[in-house]
């Protein structure tokens, strides 16, 4: 899908601008999408598997060395990453935007007789859940101020009932938008649907003003996120459900 999400507005979609900091590629005029040639893009996709295939062959290496020291039954294993990456999706490379594609990262954890092993999780969880997470598989006591809530009854029963929504943002700097607007987009996942709120950012403030465009995907149907049913009328009554909670969990929209 080289191409951005039909309906979406402009901010939500990143420049790449990665690329230009670590490649000698040149960008087309589009203010908020960067192209790469077929060749490049090839040569692109090559490198970022290779470097997955690398930090694999890496990670094999560590656990067979665990084992060789008898430390693989006393020792607690997480494998994540901060974010994702596009590989041309969406007309655009890299990271920093709310689409899937760039919110959803590997995570692997493997606690010593807490786990199902080779378990898949499809449950929603977030990277603020591992804090206390590695807390409560270690038997210390979790901070109050935490937010996140433990996995490690996940890692028992990987279809139990679990949190219903998950939630992110990115910032959208004067840079990459044609009216040089500063915005924040603040996202939420629910089992079937993405919603994602873009609100005017005051930087100096430190606060989120009017609500400017809404995004809305069907997952089921659309795991691509290739259509923003935000604007149709059918979807109305469920764009408000969602923009309800999404600010009872952000009612100042920090």
């Amino acid at each position: 899908n080289p191409f951005l999400p039909k309906d979406s507005p402009i901010m939500a979609m990143n420049s790449a601008y990665e690329l230009k900091g670590c490649y000698d590629l040149e960008h087309v005029k589009h203010p908020s999408v960067s192209r790469v040639e077929e060749r490049t893009a090839r040569r692109l996709k090559h490198g970022y598997y290779a470097s997955v295939s690398y930090v694999d062959a890496c990670f094999g290496r560590l656990i067979a060395g665990l084992k060789e020291l008898g430390l693989d039954e006393d020792t607690i294993v997480v494998v994540w990453g901060d974010h994702g990456w596009k590989l041309g999706e969406h007309g655009s490379w890299c990271k920093q935007t709310n689409y899937e594609i760039d919110v959803r990262v590997p995570l692997m954890i493997r606690v010593p007789g807490r786990n199902s092993p080779g378990a898949r999780c499809d449950r929603l969880v977030e990277l603020l859940d591992l804090f206390p997470t590695l807390c409560d598989a270690a038997g210390i006591a979790t901070p109050e101020e935490m937010e996140g809530v433990s996995l490690t009854p996940l890692l028992v029963d990987p279809d139990r009932k679990w949190k219903s929504t998950a939630f992110s943002q990115f910032h959208r700097s004067p840079r990459v938008t044609p009216d040089n607007g500063r915005y924040m987009g603040y996202s939420m996942f629910t089992d079937r649907h993405h919603l994602v709120e873009w609100r005017r950012w005051d930087h100096l403030a430190g606060k989120a003003g009017d609500s400017v465009a809404i995004e809305l995907y069907d997952l089921q149907v659309d795991p691509d996120e290739n259509v923003n049913l935000a604007q149709d009328r059918e979807t109305q009554p469920l764009v408000k459900k969602l923009t309800e909670r999404l600010k009872r969990v952000w009612p100042k929209s920090r």
